[in-house]
């Protein structure tokens, strides 16, 4: 069953053949996302020039930025600002549901969509995550169906906008990516919006 960014036979699974260059942009920024381990970085900074590739423009630039900041940093550094970012801050966790309704009840059917959504992709966590948290998600959106899961983009465009302005404002270093991310979710929903007109 698909993991999110989990190292197996294949290595950390970022040379899968994609069928649309958004779900490879995906694929990757989900790796990118997810906390720094020494075996992650070192399995990605030798495919730096194909992970690049798969973006264009500004984009690009802010992929090698990052990753020649995973390149120059050391690993606690690195982990310190994972942590500092996203498990210490509220306003910039990466559960995408908890900036809509916060640890609240009305929170529990959000949190049940995305788990029937990681359900019928036949997804499995490897750590004990909610189903909404973004690395997660972004697996999911990398190798679903576009017209199925489509809501999540939707829904949860302007969260991923807020958290790029957040992260900028906190001078972050992972603000350039979400800025990447933000940018996929405004095309991707634009686009699916053209095909619907």
């Amino acid at each position: 069953m698909p993991q999110i960014c989990v190292q197996n036979r294949e290595g950390w699974g970022l040379t899968e053949a994609m069928n649309r260059s958004n779900r490879k942009q995906m694929k990757i920024l989900s790796c990118l996302l997810q906390f720094p381990e020494a075996g992650m970085i070192e399995a990605l900074l030798p495919e730096q020039a194909l992970l690049e590739s798969a973006f264009e423009g500004s984009d690009r630039a802010r992929i090698r930025e990052f990753l020649q900041y995973l390149a120059r940093t050391p690993l606690l550094t690195v982990q310190e600002a994972f942590s500092g970012a996203f498990d210490l801050s509220p306003p910039t966790c990466l559960h995408l549901t908890y900036h809509q309704w916060g640890d609240g009840q009305k929170r529990s059917p959000a949190l049940a969509r995305f788990a029937e959504a990681c359900e019928a992709a036949g997804f499995e966590p490897r750590r004990a995550e909610l189903p909404d948290y973004l690395p997660l998600v972004l697996e999911l959106l990398s190798q679903g169906a576009d017209n199925d899961l489509q809501w999540i983009i939707s829904e949860h465009r302007q969260t991923v906008r807020l958290l790029a302005e957040r992260l900028k404002a906190a001078q972050s270093s992972y603000a350039e990516l979400f800025e990447v991310l933000s940018t996929l979710f405004e095309a991707s929903a634009d686009g699916n919006a053209g095909r619907r007109s």
